[in-house]
């Protein structure tokens, strides 16, 4: 199963018991993926918009997740930590239960499917994980809108700067300096509960390059 439809191959075998991307749920940003419903698993299919995956520990961003993307997909055969996501941007998604995935699609495609999907993660985690170490808040900031930007996110982050530094493991105050230094040079603006980007490739002067498009925080202290 080709890493770049992996959304799309589950939904089109759950299309044949009547769910389709008609049946889509509108998310804020800011906003919380579920993990289960009424106590049992569940799976979201990320159909617009970008998240920031969230591990067990509930704060730290476990890389990002857009359109073709799906969370929580481990609960389809069991085991593998509990995982959600914060809608860093508006989105539509659905979801589908881990026990329904589990009857309704092949065992086989279901762990093809589970492998492509935990080595696209786990892949994106480990290049990152060296190049952000070495990055200050603020290109580290930088380089999250721009991850955003790029997966066609649009041009505002619509996020409170508390959120900002719980996702990115930082000292609120860190993320208001890094705000500064960033509007200071003409890439963002700042608005009522929101970072606008203005210029992308100011952005990208202060991210470093070369920029990737996916953004893994964890573990990383400022």
């Amino acid at each position: 199963m080709s890493t770049s439809n992996l959304a799309h191959a589950l939904l089109s075998g759950l299309a044949l018991q009547g769910l389709d991307a008609g049946d889509a749920f509108f998310a804020e940003a800011g906003a919380r993926t579920a993990p289960t419903y009424n106590g049992d698993p569940i799976v979201t299919f990320v159909l617009s918009g970008v998240v920031a995956r969230i591990g067990f520990d509930g704060f730290l961003s476990r890389g990002l997740a857009s359109s073709d993307d799906v969370i929580n997909f481990d609960a389809v055969l069991g085991g593998g930590e509990t995982e959600s996501a914060l809608w860093l941007t508006a989105g539509r998604f659905l979801t589908v239960s881990a026990a329904k995935l589990a009857q309704t699609l092949p065992h086989d495609s279901l762990v093809e499917a589970s492998l492509t999907d935990l080595m696209r993660r786990n892949s994106a985690l480990q290049a990152e994980l060296s190049r952000y170490a070495a990055l200050k808040v603020s290109q580290r900031l930088a380089a999250l809108l721009l991850d955003v930007h790029d997966r066609e996110g649009g041009d505002v982050l619509a996020l409170r700067q508390t959120e900002l530094s719980q996702l990115m493991a930082v000292r609120r105050a860190s993320i208001s300096t890094a705000c500064t230094e960033l509007c200071a040079a003409g890439a963002v603006r700042l608005r009522r509960g929101a970072i606008q980007i203005i210029d992308p490739d100011t952005l990208r002067r202060l991210a470093g390059e070369p920029h990737s498009t996916v953004t893994d925080l964890a573990r990383l202290r400022g």
